[in-house]
């Protein structure tokens, strides 16, 4: 299996033999590489281009094209995180209507008052009472 990644990319090590390689964008992938099989020194300075990670049975090879040129190692795992903006967009999720909305907006400047959240106490407890016994 074989991935092709446009980037551009910044490189950045998390020690250990571990390289996280990140986009600009807000939705660019992101590549974790572990464990290259030989000594990759990421300058700093230097974007890389494109990414293509091929996974094998025994390994991954990863090459990388950058300005600087194209460099090939073989890694012992390759992780790509491609996150998706609208993933949850098809989801039924619960969402506030506006008398929802306001009721939050009017607890919420409430808190902010000094003494607030002690008025706030004292309604929900004055609230909580009508109609039911006392738990004390």
């Amino acid at each position: 299996m074989s991935k092709i990644l446009s980037g551009p990319f910044a490189a950045r090590s998390l020690g250990k033999s571990v390289w996280l390689l990140t986009g600009d964008a807000a939705d660019a992938p992101e590549v974790l590489v572990r464990g290259p099989r030989e000594s990759v020194g990421f300058p700093p300075d230097v974007l890389i281009a494109n990414v293509t990670v091929t996974w094998h049975e025994d390994g991954v090879d990863v090459t990388l094209d950058s300005p600087a040129g194209v460099r090939s190692f073989r890694a012992a795992s390759v992780i790509v995180h491609e996150p998706n903006g609208r993933l949850y967009q098809s989801l039924p999720l619960a969402g506030f209507d506006a008398d929802a909305r306001r009721f939050w907006r009017r607890v919420f400047r409430l808190i902010r008052i000094p003494g607030g959240r002690l008025l706030l106490g004292l309604i929900a407890r004055r609230r909580r009472g009508k109609g039911r016994p006392s738990s004390r």
